[in-house]
């Protein structure tokens, strides 16, 4: 039996070996330095008083490397509750900050649509671009958001670069019309078509979230995701050379096939009958003989 595991993970130690495949294909947040770094970032920028000029930011970098991640960590940390009561004794219902996908061009309307969306108020998707702009703002206001999240920003940064200009100009115009901060993550394609419209370096400052090197910092990693594992025997996975090496390379220095070479390592060994991971179960998809 591994000498540290989560409280959950030895919970689940007792339980069927399907509940404890679940256990192990369910997400697992670690907050590791890059992520805590980019917390930090967030955090401040997130406690910024209202002023004229909100700087946002860009996180960009590889697929599958944490991005996402990250910022549903920290919109679960600030979403919308409804304990915040007024001096008037009433409850009054915040929404303080927002996450979504960015649309999948430069489509003002259907930012504004996203928006409405996630502030679920009743829209028409015909209506137009001005009217939906002018119930986003009125909505943002009212509820307090101070700060917008958006995902996947390089699908809305293709195509006629007008456009793209466009886009992006709104974004600023809704962060200085209300004095909340837009938070941007993307590709280093997203990371390019900000260049080249002026706007990394003074609207929206750029910071790359890079692949893990195979060094300490990622086995320390590893060794803490193990402890999340409920596995009956140790798999010692870090002390253990030939797996480091195969998780490494295998995974491409990401976080996201990382993590996704765990989980799968983890049913096999349970599904194996052998409750640790070995050298074989480190593989995306099994050979078809």
């Amino acid at each position: 039996m591994q000498r540290r595991l989560t409280k959950k993970a030895r919970e689940y130690l007792n339980k069927s070996d399907e509940e404890r495949i679940r256990c192990c294909k369910e997400d697992v947040w670690i907050g590791y330095n890059a992520a805590v770094t980019l917390f930090d970032i967030l955090e401040d920028k997130f406690n910024d008083p209202k002023q004229l000029r909100h700087e946002g930011l860009l996180i960009y970098g590889d697929p599958h490397n944490g991005k996402t991640a990250i910022l549903r960590k920290f919109y679960d940390r600030h979403k919308a509750t409804l304990d915040k009561v007024d001096e008037n004794g009433d409850t009054v219902y915040e929404i303080p900050i927002l996450y979504l996908e960015a649309p999948n061009s430069p489509n003002e309307s259907k930012l504004y649509s996203y928006i409405l969306d996630q502030l679920c108020v009743p829209h028409k998707g015909t209506e137009k671009v001005l009217e939906k702009a002018r119930l986003a703002e009125h909505y943002l206001s009212k509820l307090n958001t101070k700060m917008i999240l958006i995902d996947e920003i390089h699908s809305a940064l293709t195509g006629n670069l007008t456009k793209q200009r466009a886009f992006v100009n709104d974004l600023k115009l809704l962060s200085n019309k209300l004095s909340l901060t837009i938070i941007l993550a993307g590709t280093r394609e997203a990371h390019s078509a900000l260049n080249i419209s002026g706007e990394t370096s003074s609207r929206f400052p750029s910071i790359e979230l890079p692949r893990w090197n195979n060094d300490k910092k990622f086995r320390s990693f590893v060794a803490t995701y193990e402890t999340c594992l409920p596995l009956k025997e140790a798999s010692n996975l870090v002390t253990n050379t030939e797996i480091m090496s195969a998780l490494y390379y295998a995974s491409e220095g990401l976080i996201g096939r990382t993590v996704n070479l765990l989980k799968k390592a983890a049913v096999k060994a349970i599904r194996s009958g052998r409750e640790k991971i070995i050298l074989e179960d480190i593989e995306y998809m099994p050979t078809l003989t």
